[in-house]
């Protein structure tokens, strides 16, 4: 990570928390609660036609939309899942949401269910995706960014085509989550420092859950999430 240790970059890449820009770094990659999964067993087939590229190639292009159908297939199943822990009064004890979003309070868990509804419902498939930006001081590391005053204009960096489809759906979701869910709530890390990687974000959920359900790293690892992730060290995204 050129030069940096993970945590040293934390500390860096949070000063620039305060202003409308969000990033996604490297990772080592009060709402109702839905009354039915059923409500959310739509296609997810991408519209293409509806996303505008800005200075993107063809082959770039291609690129965001093979990425676009993971990141609504893993937003569809993480409120599908939460739906079914809620339905069988297993979310206290359920080992998924505890790794992500740590103790479980009805409170905190209503604050995840509507901000995983607000991620089901964005249209990565209408986006802007900027493949040109101007990245910054921190380029070399940084998958993607926001601006959240931009809404669904995404800028993607250089380190974002590197990496395979499942890295770069999970940074769609990554960001997605910084933009304010359409009831008036603030996106994530709009008041927090983020939390960057699957080692630092689950010891944000083991220590302070009430800036895990604001940190979205969180979600897009709780909706990247796989069977035999449970135990530390367990998972290949770990």
């Amino acid at each position: 990570m050129a030069g940096f240790t993970q945590l040293a970059l934390f500390y860096v890449v949070a000063m620039l928390s305060a202003s409308p820009f969000v990033a996604a770094l490297p990772s080592t990659k009060s709402g109702d609660l839905l009354t039915s999964a059923q409500e959310f067993n739509v296609d997810v087939a991408t519209a293409t036609d509806q996303i505008t590229f800005s200075h993107c190639t063809r082959a770039q292009e291609r690129t965001i939309r093979d990425a676009i159908p993971i990141a609504q297939r893993w937003a569809l199943e993480a409120v599908t899942y939460l739906d079914k822990i809620h339905a069988n009064g297993t979310v206290a004890t359920d080992a998924r949401y505890k790794i992500w979003f740590g103790k479980y309070t009805q409170a905190r868990f209503d604050n995840v269910v509507s901000r995983a509804f607000a991620l089901r419902n964005a249209h990565f498939d209408h986006w802007t995706y900027e493949c040109t930006p101007d990245c910054g001081l921190f380029s070399p590391l940084t998958h993607a960014f926001v601006n959240t005053q931009t809404r669904s204009t995404v800028n993607l960096c250089p380190l974002f085509w590197k990496y395979d489809a499942d890295e770069r759906a999970a940074t769609l979701i990554h960001e997605a989550s910084h933009f304010d869910p359409a009831w008036g709530k603030p996106g994530t890390n709009a008041y927090t420092w983020e939390f960057y990687g699957a080692r630092l974000a689950r010891v944000l959920a083991h220590t302070s859950p009430d800036r895990a359900i604001v940190n979205a790293e969180n979600y897009a690892f709780f909706a990247r999430y796989r069977v035999g992730c449970e135990a530390p060290g367990s998972c290949v995204i770990m």
